[in-house]
């Protein structure tokens, strides 16, 4: 499931998975604010924190999440984990997306949240 981080900077779309991420989550909770932005031709600037209540992806999410995310045109992303097998994969991932991707540790939420924010 995704829950909205509070006090996020105007603008910037900031959420963090509680328990299990499926292509699901994805499609009901950003999917919406991609459309709504694209109509609006405005600057999709998304952080997702995988953090200690994060449990893992669901049964093929990885894969789905991946495929999807490569057609999503935005300006900045964060992914903000301690987990260097999800941080390795996203390094690698940024190179084939459409726009500027970093990954930050759970400690520097606050950074990646102002980092996307500009």
């Amino acid at each position: 499931m995704l829950e909205s981080i509070a006090d996020a900077p105007d603008g910037v779309i900031a959420m963090r998975a509680v328990g299990e991420f499926t292509i699901d989550d994805y499609l009901a909770v950003v999917e919406p604010h991609v459309h709504e932005l694209d109509g609006g031709h405005s600057d999709l600037r998304l952080v997702l924190e995988l953090g200690s209540d994060f449990t893992g992806f669901g049964q093929g999410a990885w894969g789905d999440l991946t495929d999807e995310i490569r057609h999503t045109h935005f300006h900045r992303g964060a992914v903000v984990t301690d987990d260097r097998f999800i941080r390795t994969g996203i390094d690698v991932l940024k190179w084939t997306l459409h726009g500027h991707v970093r990954t930050f540790g759970t400690d520097e939420l606050e950074h990646a949240l102002r980092w996307v924010a500009h």
